[in-house]
């Protein structure tokens, strides 16, 4: 894992804690690395009276942030969002979030996961993280 990957990381899993913590839930949002190395924030505008689905919401951060990446202004972006994930055959899914991240030089990242349950009192544990090639 190169070093832009983990500051996205780092910083998608911290906000997503947060939302989780404070919510017990949390809605699709990005982070992107501008060319000086810094992370910055991203979240999609949302219409109170015109709710956009979770895939929308992916959709328009992807589609922003591949511009952006394509005019030369930002070298990584990772959008983080709540996947299921079924672990074994005949289970149910297990809870997670994920984060799918794009560099600039066309390297290809695993979609990287972490599982989670909400606890008592609102308390996020999570459990081991992994990583899925594509």
């Amino acid at each position: 894992m190169n070093n832009d990957t983990q500051k996205i990381i780092d910083h998608s899993f911290e906000y997503a804690n947060e939302l989780l913590e404070d919510t017990g839930e949390f809605y699709p949002f990005g982070a992107y690395l501008d060319n000086k190395g810094q992370v910055h924030p991203l979240e999609f505008e949302l219409d109170k009276k015109n709710m956009p689905t979770n895939g929308q919401v992916i959709e328009g951060l992807t589609i922003y942030c591949k511009d952006e990446m394509e005019k030369g202004k930002i070298k990584a972006f990772g959008i983080t969002f709540e996947a299921g994930v079924q672990m074994k055959e005949g289970e149910g899914p297990i809870e997670t979030v994920a984060v799918d991240i794009t560099l600039s030089t066309g390297e290809i990242e695993p979609v990287y996961y972490f599982p989670y349950k909400v606890k008592q009192e609102g308390k996020i544990e999570f459990g081991e993280a992994f990583a899925v090639k594509r």
